[in-house]
């Protein structure tokens, strides 16, 4: 059987570590063929107590550093060469190591299912992929393979939730940047996909816990949109120029106001029209419509005002901003 280092980052999360963790000690594959190293990257909770009660490896960094850094720590501990990260939030079912095993292919990315109707948080961001990820159809009715390839790459459901990879290739796709504004995820997907293609496959699905409380989800998303924009709005990213066409409107229509007036009432008028019309479009059903409208819109807003915050400060050369 192959032999897995089970990495977990984690911040101020106490009760998923509890809840992984317990699942992560109940897998059906062999004891001595996995360990499990939680590097604590500097939590103020009770994080470190959950670990040393579980009594697995433990590494706590004595700050916040970020998830880029707190991967490295993680794999540089590693006894093992295959190495299996795993996002705090995750739900793992009993077989994913046996399922690992039996696909056969390094690297692997997991697949991340939800529950429509769990709550009113689960069922928006559940319509928001299926229309990013796949505009026609539900999220499971994509193949149980799907291929991360440079050719095939953007506008493709991809995360780190649940990744396993080689060491010395995970190691050797490292990110030169290691702040916590930068997009870890994708940029750190794009690196490994140059070097060989990205397997993700149903048969290591997962249940990502999304954060109930409103207050926490909307500042997890505005902190969300510097990450969006180190990747996907820089120079040479794929949506760089309608970015900066964009800018370029506004601007456009601020400088009109003093000469057209009603253009002022023109940039009330069409965010509210737009955020309608996206409710309107990302809704799956019918009944998907009264939570779209009243819900998606400050998502979307606090989405947009971290990438906008996180631009402004670049402009001003200031990156240091985040500590989330």
């Amino acid at each position: 059987m192959t032999p897995y280092s089970l990495l977990i980052p984690a911040y101020n999360c106490e009760k998923d570590l509890d809840r992984l963790l317990g699942q992560v000690m109940a897998m059906d594959y062999p004891k001595d063929s996995f360990e499990i190293i939680v590097v604590d990257d500097g939590s103020t909770d009770n994080t470190t107590s959950v670990a040393n009660q579980y009594g697995v490896k433990l590494v706590k960094h004595p700050k916040n550093l970020g998830r880029v850094l707190a991967r490295e720590t993680a794999a540089k501990k590693a006894t093992h060469e295959t190495l299996v990260f795993i996002d705090a939030r995750v739900n793992v079912k009993n077989d994913l190591l046996r399922n690992a095993h039996a696909l056969d292919h390094l690297p692997l990315m997991g697949v991340g299912a939800s529950d429509k109707y769990r709550s009113t948080i689960d069922r928006v961001f559940y319509c928001i992929r299926r229309k990013v990820y796949h505009p026609f159809e539900p999220q499971e009715k994509y193949d149980s393979e799907l291929w991360l390839k440079p050719g095939s790459f953007d506008g493709r459901p991809k995360g780190t939730g649940l990744l396993i990879i080689d060491k010395n290739m995970f190691l050797g796709c490292q990110l030169e940047e290691k702040g916590q504004d930068v997009n870890d995820d994708t940029k750190l997907l794009w690196n490994i996909a140059q070097k060989s293609p990205i397997l993700r496959h149903t048969d290591l699905s997962f249940f990502y816990e999304h954060r109930q409380d409103w207050n926490s989800l909307l500042k997890h998303t505005f902190f969300r949109g510097p990450k969006f924009l180190d990747y996907y709005l820089v120079p040479g990213g794929p949506l760089f120029y309608p970015w900066i066409l964009g800018l370029l409107s506004l601007v456009g229509l601020v400088i009109s106001i003093p000469f057209l007036p009603w253009i002022g009432y023109l940039m009330i008028a069409l965010p509210i029209v737009v955020l309608i019309g996206a409710s309107l479009w990302i809704s799956e059903e019918f009944t998907d419509l009264p939570y779209c409208l009243f819900f998606f819109p400050p998502v979307a807003l606090s989405f947009i005002s971290g990438i906008t915050f996180a631009q402004f400060s670049r402009w001003m050369g200031r990156r240091d901003w985040i500590k989330h």
